[in-house]
């Protein structure tokens, strides 16, 4: 009696390999498009971190020179013009660290304590920001922008400030003489030096003359 051949059931040797090459294909496009995620997902933290680091010292300075100028006891010098004047006017001085680009420091005072006088000694009332080795510092006992005695206000091991400008414009609107300072700052993380943010903004400095 004869036996007929059974059919074997099951994938040829070519179908095997081309469903291996399509498999392939899938797992390195998925590789791809995974690892693509996690450099966009890593850019996207590292401007995010830049923008608060920015923004934040850019609030700072913009917070701390709206005080320019300020002197508690104004009321005096309307009742005594000639014989009282506010000691807080002339301090707005702009120039720069010897090694740094000019226009880089600030020096500004004003009546923090509300006593009426421009203390110089243990709390000096003379303030100021500068750019020094890639960071912002601050003004510490009323040192000029040429000496030491300042405090990093940024972390330059983190966020390297590549610009700090300063610039101070007098305009006269309905015969009263306003003073405003232009802030330019750009600066990018350490880490991720192809990043970058610049910002401009402008502070009115509604108490100086």
């Amino acid at each position: 009696m004869l036996v007929l051949p059974t059919k074997q059931l099951g994938n040829s040797l070519v179908e095997l390999m081309i469903s291996m090459t399509l498999g392939l294909a899938s797992i390195t496009a998925m590789a791809s498009l995974v690892g693509h995620g996690i450099a966009l997902n890593s850019s996207l933290l590292a401007k995010s971190r830049l923008d608060e680091e920015t923004n934040a010292v850019v609030a700072v300075l913009s917070h701390d020179l709206k005080r320019a100028g300020y002197y508690a006891s104004t009321n005096e010098i309307v009742k005594n013009p000639i014989t009282r004047s506010n000691p807080f006017d002339g301090s707005l001085k702009i120039a720069a660290y010897p090694s740094e680009a000019a226009n880089s420091c600030i020096n500004f005072a004003y009546d923090r304590n509300k006593n009426g006088e421009l203390d110089t000694t243990a709390s000096n009332e003379n303030y100021g920001y500068r750019l020094k080795d890639r960071a912002v510092e601050i003004r510490l006992d009323g040192a000029a922008c040429d000496e030491s005695g300042w405090h990093d206000l940024t972390d330059p091991k983190v966020v390297q400030v590549m610009m700090l400008e300063f610039t101070v414009e007098q305009t006269t609107v309905q015969q009263i003489m306003q003073t405003r300072v232009n802030i330019a700052l750009q600066a990018r993380l350490k880490k991720h030096p192809e990043i970058l943010r610049r910002i401009n903004t402008q502070v009115l400095l509604e108490n100086y003359e």
